[in-house]
C-alpha cells in the first residue's frame, strides 16, 4: 500500500536568495499534493571565502536571508535525511559546480553511506548562475553524482514541461539570476520549479 503521507527535504545553498526562491517554488509544487510535508533546510557559508560573502552591497540582502532561512548546522541536516521520503538538494553555480558548502556537505555523509540510509530514496537538484551558459547543466550534474553514489532515484524534468525550453533542463530548475545577482524571477523559471517539486511528490508516493 502506498503511503499516505510523505516528507520531502530541500536542502540548499544560498548566498543572496535567488537559489532559496528557486526552493520555494519547488515546495510550492510539491506541497500541491495532499499528504505531502517539506522541510527546508539552508547550509552555511562553509568553505566560502569570507571576503565576498561580506560585500557589503549585498548586506542587506544576506540579512533578509538569514531572517526567512536561519542557516541550520550541516550534521543536524544529514542526521534527519534518513526519516525523509525523498531529498531535493540546490546550490549556485560555482565554476560549474556545486558551491563550497554543499561539497563540504556531501564530504560528511560517510556515515549515511556505510549504512545505505538513503539508498532508494528519491531526489532532485536545481541551480542558479549569474549569466546563460554559466554552467548550469554542468552544476546540476556535479549535484547528482553523490546521489548515485549513495544509490538514490533521481528525478528530472522532461519536456512535457513546455516551459523547459525556456528555463532550467531535464537535468533541473535552474534561474539566471545576473551579474549583480538581482533578476528578478520570472514565469518560466517559477514552473519549471513547481513541476520538479510536483514530480518529486508523485514519484516518491510511488516508491515510498
Amino acid at each position: 500500500m502506498a503511503k499516505k503521507s510523505i516528507k520531502i527535504t530541500i536542502v540548499f545553498y544560498s548566498r543572496y536568495g535567488n537559489t532559496a526562491q528557486v526552493a520555494e517554488e519547488i515546495a510550492y509544487g510539491a506541497k500541491a499534493h495532499p499528504g505531502v510535508s517539506v522541510a527546508m533546510r539552508r547550509i552555511p557559508d562553509i568553505g566560502e571565502p569570507q571576503d565576498v560573502v561580506a560585500r557589503k552591497d549585498w548586506t542587506k540582502l544576506a540579512e533578509d536571508l538569514a531572517n526567512k532561512y536561519p542557516t541550520v548546522p550541516v550534521d543536524d541536516i544529514i542526521a534527519e535525511l534518513p526519516s525523509s521520503d525523498a531529498v531535493i538538494f540546490g546550490s549556485p553555480t560555482r565554476f560549474g559546480n556545486m558551491a563550497a558548502p554543499l561539497k563540504v556537505f556531501w564530504d560528511r555523509t560517510a556515515k549515511l553511506w556505510l549504512e545505505g540510509s538513503l539508498v532508494g530514496k528519491v531526489g532532485a537538484v536545481f541551480t542558479s548562475a549569474a549569466s546563460v551558459h554559466g554552467g548550469q547543466e554542468t552544476t546540476a550534474i556535479s549535484m547528482m553524482f553523490p546521489m548515485l553514489h549513495h544509490g538514490m532515484i533521481i528525478v528530472g524534468v522532461p519536456y512535457s514541461v513546455p516551459e523547459l525550453s525556456e528555463s532550467g533542463s531535464p537535468y533541473g530548475p535552474s534561474r539566471i539570476v545576473g551579474r549583480l545577482a538581482n533578476r528578478p524571477i520570472d514565469e518560466a523559471d517559477t514552473k519549471v520549479a513547481r513541476a520538479l517539486g510536483s514530480r518529486v511528490a508523485e514519484i516518491t508516493f510511488k516508491v515510498a
